[in-house]
């Protein structure tokens, strides 16, 4: 299982990477964002708009309510854990508010997959810590 883990967060890493270079430097020319072929834009933009942002600013928001009630992370892949927590959310919400479209169900089994494996990677480093 630890394998599975490691193989999964180092893909999701280069999946990340790779976005966050082309949306930044080529966005223009970035035309299928996600890797969602066949896709109609205006969806895409919605479904940025609805799941990735959102996710993003609550993450941002439980690491400033963490700051402020003095708490530190437990392990260094409890971030990850926290934003992959935040976009699963957002994306269930959405299955209600845009519908239920392909790209939202294959984004939803992945980040639930990915809930599942960094909670157990971060039940197995915690104890590592103290």
């Amino acid at each position: 299982m630890d394998r599975l883990t490691n193989i999964f967060i180092i893909a999701a890493s280069i999946w990340i990477g790779v976005q966050a270079i082309g949306l930044i430097f080529f966005y223009d020319s970035f035309d299928v964002p996600y890797f969602a072929v066949g896709i109609d834009p205006e969806l895409l933009d919605e479904f940025r708009h609805r799941t990735v942002m959102p996710a993003f600013y609550l993450t941002m928001l439980y690491f400033v309510v963490r700051y402020f009630s003095g708490r530190n992370p437990t392990s260094p892949i409890w971030p990850i854990f926290v934003s992959y927590s935040a976009w699963t959310l957002t994306l269930f919400i959405s299955f209600f508010t845009m519908g239920i479209h392909t790209i939202s169900v294959v984004f939803f089994i992945i980040t639930t997959l990915g809930i599942l494996l960094v909670r157990r990677a971060h039940n197995k480093r915690k104890n590592e810590i103290f």
